[in-house]
């Protein structure tokens, strides 16, 4: 279209510029080229990420679910199993 959508449209795929592209064009009566490209970029973003959460995250920002079948090993605390004293 021109040099304005050519610079957030520069690495996609030719169905999602041609979409981007369109909904700036439906966009250009109310605003300048610019500004419609910044919305609609930021839309698509939007759209993208709401459709990349698959589930909720937990208490602290911490992903949910089973722990990694492989990685560093678990640290605790250094007590041995049989601590308490008889009197």
């Amino acid at each position: 279209m021109s040099s304005v959508t050519d610079q957030y449209t520069k690495n996609f795929s030719a169905a999602k510029r041609k979409e981007f592209e369109r909904r700036v064009f439906d966009m250009l009566g109310a605003m300048s080229e610019e500004s419609a490209a910044s919305l609609v970029a930021a839309e698509m973003r939007k759209e993208m990420k709401l459709g990349l959460i698959d589930k909720p995250l937990g208490a602290g920002g911490k992903k949910s679910g089973p722990p990694p079948k492989r990685g560093p090993n678990p640290q605790g605390l250094n007590i041995k199993n049989n601590t308490v004293k008889t009197v």
